[in-house]
């Protein structure tokens, strides 16, 4: 089977990367899964071996033996002029596709939300990143490297915030919260007197701190505690900033904006963190409107090929696209 009139995306994040061929018309033909492959994380020898991995694994699947036409490669940790330096040739070896053009993962959560294929996207799980693209294509692109860079808002910055909270309220320098009980628990603590000496020997749960700790401060808020309220609008309002900083510095304030969010921060319990947002950007961008996207940002991918051979993601292609979705890529309506 030829592969010219075929594109490949991939999604290559820090906890897993996914790969999908597909036809200009946007039928799935070929899906390939591996863990994560962040060179930051890995290694650039690692992420190769991944990468060569989960796109050959999707062109098998589809009965190719050689490269696609197109291949959009969506990468955590291209951020800087000398990832790319190092990225491109990696993509050439693994001889996935024709030609190739590497862009950071938010770009490829974008894509899955876009319905025209511009607009800003907020990306909230272990890590905080964001970017956009104006109708005349100007892109912008946060760096995402965590506080050095100025971002805050994902799980890696919430849940320590969450156990400071917790502490606080146990030490009598905070406001009683409920989080003080519900962290111990988590933690797997009599109680919050346990944590400095679990820091000093090295044995608090940091996997729990950081994946567990979120969903338990959205819970929280929800039943009306209110340091946990306070700590989920300030997630809220710094989306909002970010978001606002985008849409304003591409000049599309009056516009009917996308604004895409994607990743399990969005994912927490109750309205409050999405009704924040919207009205911090609705005060910049009154038509903005606040998407959480249809498809896994691997089909992001697929999209954004697509169009770089001007191809539009429209209504057919999206059907074609869930009617041949992966079930591993199925998306429940709760979400």
């Amino acid at each position: 089977m030829a592969g010219l009139d075929l594109v490949l995306g991939v999604d290559g994040g820090n906890s897993k990367t996914f790969a999908l061929v597909a036809d200009t018309e946007g039928h799935l033909l070929g899906f390939g899964r591996t863990g994560g492959s962040n060179h930051e994380n890995v290694g650039f020898a690692e992420a190769e071996r991944r990468l060569h991995q989960v796109a050959h694994e999707a062109l098998a699947e589809a009965g190719l033996e050689g490269p696609v036409a197109f291949g959009f490669w969506g990468l955590a940790g291209a951020d800087l002029p000398s990832d790319f330096e190092h990225l491109y040739p990696v993509v050439a070896r693994i001889n996935a596709a024709e030609r190739n053009v590497i862009k950071n993962d938010t770009v490829v959560a974008m894509g899955a939300g876009f319905t025209r294929g511009w607009g800003v996207g907020i990306i909230s799980g272990a890590g905080f990143n964001a970017g956009g693209i104006a109708p005349d294509g100007r892109e912008i692109q946060f760096m995402g490297m965590g506080a050095p860079t100025g971002d805050w808002g994902g799980g890696g910055d919430i849940g320590p915030e969450v156990l400071r909270l917790a502490y606080r309220g146990h030490d009598g320098r905070g406001r009683p919260t409920l989080l003080t009980v519900r962290v111990a628990e988590v933690l797997g603590l009599q109680s919050m007197e346990d944590v400095p000496s679990d820091i000093r020997a090295g044995t608090l749960d940091r996997r729990a701190i950081f994946q567990e700790l979120p969903p338990l401060l959205f819970e929280a808020a929800y039943e009306g505690d209110e340091v946990a309220c306070d700590l989920v609008i300030r997630i809220g309002e710094e989306i909002g900033v970010t978001a606002n900083t985008i849409i304003q510095r591409l000049g599309m304030e009056k516009l009917d904006v996308e604004v895409v969010v994607g990743g399990s921060i969005f994912k927490g319990k109750g309205p409050l963190l999405m009704d924040t947002i919207r009205a911090g950007v609705h005060r910049v961008a009154r038509r903005a409107q606040i998407i959480h996207p249809e498809f896994d940002p691997v089909v992001g991918a697929v999209f954004q090929a697509l169009r770089y051979l001007g191809i539009e993601a429209g209504p057919q292609v999206r059907e074609n696209v869930r009617a041949t979705l992966p079930s591993e890529l199925a998306r429940s309506e709760e979400e």
